[in-house]
């Protein structure tokens, strides 16, 4: 398999923390309400773009930098650096292509040189501060139909992409790509959609069955 590039999630692949919404929601004292939205949308009562709206809407008024600070005390995975050097060696292109926040997924990819980053990004107004709104670039289960809008102005098949993730809404994904891995999987379902399984949150292992691949 030729394979050109390497698609990250964001929330508990390349940080450790599995949700940055819930994470914020914690940090300013907005977690109860935000639950309820969470449920809204499980029981089908809302879709994923009234989800976020009303989950940003919690945050209105907030300014972008105080945001910034509270996603930075979110850990980065150890040995990103050492991941994105070999794969680059290698000519891959790499995404990271998160249902999290825009802010978060920029950061890590202008730190650790990743190429591409495809996140839902919050509006912010002139006075710097959220204006309780946000566009949705990734749904909870369009993984895959983002990736493939990507691809084609780049003339990449999904066939010969890899794709590492943990959750449920990485499964549509991780039935397109041409290899997929799921990292400290949330359940047993995504564990059994994907290729192969990296239980013990070791980036160094993930790049292991990369290259193996590559051979």
């Amino acid at each position: 398999m030729n394979f050109k590039l390497v698609c990250f999630d964001l929330d508990g692949c390349l940080t450790e923390k599995d949700d940055s919404w819930s994470y914020i929601h914690r940090y300013l004292g907005v977690w109860e309400q935000a639950k309820k939205h969470r449920k809204m949308f499980f029981s089908g009562k809302i879709n994923y773009q009234e989800w976020a709206d009303l989950d940003v809407g919690l945050w209105k008024n907030t300014t972008i930098d105080e945001l910034n600070s509270i996603v930075q005390q979110i850990k980065v995975r150890p040995n990103i650096d050492r991941v994105v050097k070999e794969l680059k060696k290698r000519n891959l292109t790499l995404l990271i292509l998160s249902s999290g926040l825009s802010f978060l997924a920029d950061s890590v990819k202008d730190k650790f040189q990743f190429d591409y980053a495809i996140a839902n990004a919050p509006i912010i107004g002139e006075d710097n501060k959220l204006t309780g709104e946000i566009e949705v670039k990734v749904s909870y289960d369009d993984k895959h139909l983002v990736l493939q809008e990507f691809l084609k102005p780049r003339q990449i098949e999904l066939t010969n992409c890899i794709a590492i993730g943990d959750g449920e809404n990485d499964i549509p994904l991780f039935k397109e790509v041409g290899y997929s891995i799921a990292f400290n999987p949330n359940n047993d379902q995504v564990a059994k959609s994907a290729d192969v399984i990296v239980e013990n949150g070791d980036l160094l292992e993930v790049l292991s069955k990369i290259l193996s691949k590559l051979e």
